[in-house]
């Protein structure tokens, strides 16, 4: 396996980029958010940010290195924004931003456009608010390197792909008794190749089209009330922008005035050389056992998390 190979192969792991469509109920997504672990806090971690050392420090809980927001908005330059009403904090700019609900009796807990991932814990500490290292490198455009025999953390933004990447909305009427929020993303720049920048901008409005039109089949099909709405939504979060592959995830939510509405998520892995839909086995072909090596690490992450 080659060296690029294993890095892309390494960070969509990390991201959660399968091949495939999950679908789970909304409530286990959001107990899955607020699962809070006994922390075991370790001493503080130095922060170095450009080669400069910071005054704050982090800090390890649970074998996991994490930073302090104000850090992020006062050396890093990172906006961060409070709002009061729902206790929230909005932490990034741009077609990524993490969202930090401080209000549940659980704990902080944290989202990507409102998606939930993997490590999306914060932790409150001494009156200081903390998210994880993880969550700055696989979605805010850090780079981060942990020296465990010097406990410190060094950051750097990350060399992205130089793409410029929007969000783009489905028209659709909604009234008291559907609600369609229905968006898309769309690529754009000048190095990328005309034909592959069409190619991938098709798969990502189709998808959403789709969601759609699957929502206006149930409202067909239904009996929605101003009582009993539908509401039919997504969003999306971009995992990996380097080295030529781009990762995204989508996911759409229904409510069709069940028990609770349904989530569906599905990542997709482009190359921009060629505007190719990637595989995992196109990613990971150097590795001819790797299959092996996927269901043995999504195994321990598992078990891990679970």
């Amino acid at each position: 396996m080659n060296k690029h190979t294993k890095k892309w192969g390494s960070a969509l792991l990390a991201a959660g980029i399968l091949v495939g469509v999950a679908v789970v109920p909304v409530s286990y997504i959001e107990a899955a958010s607020y699962k809070q672990q006994a922390t075991a806090q370790q001493p503080g971690i130095s922060i170095k940010w450009n080669g400069k050392t910071l005054a704050t420090k982090g800090i390890q809980v649970n074998g996991s290195t994490v930073i302090p927001v104000a850090a992020l908005r006062d050396s890093l330059g990172i906006p961060v924004s409070y709002d009061a009403k729902t206790a929230t904090y909005t932490v990034g700019s741009g077609y990524n931003k993490l969202y930090i609900m401080s209000s549940s009796s659980d704990g902080p807990y944290v989202n990507v456009n409102g998606i939930t991932t993997r490590n999306m814990d914060a932790k409150q500490i001494a009156g200081k608010l903390y998210i994880p290292m993880s969550l700055l490198k696989d979605y805010l455009g850090i780079d981060a390197q942990w020296n465990a025999a010097q406990k410190t953390v060094t950051m750097s933004k990350s060399q992205l792909n130089p793409i410029t990447i929007t969000s783009q909305s489905l028209p659709a009427s909604s009234d008291a008794k559907v609600s369609y929020k229905v968006k898309y993303s769309q690529i754009s720049g000048g190095q990328l190749n005309p034909e592959a920048q069409q190619a991938i901008n098709s798969v990502l409005k189709k998808q959403a089209e789709g969601i759609l039109a699957a929502g206006k089949k149930q409202v067909a099909e239904g009996e929605p009330t101003v009582e009993r709405p539908y509401t039919f939504s997504n969003d999306f979060a971009i995992a990996y922008n380097q080295q030529g592959i781009l990762s995204i995830i989508m996911e759409d939510y229904s409510d069709t005035a069940g028990a609770h509405g349904m989530t569906a998520r599905k990542g997709y892995t482009f190359s921009l050389a060629d505007g190719k839909l990637l595989q995992l086995s196109d990613v990971l072909k150097a590795n001819p056992n790797y299959k092996q090596f996927l269901n043995s690490d999504l195994k321990k992450k598992l078990m891990v998390q679970w």
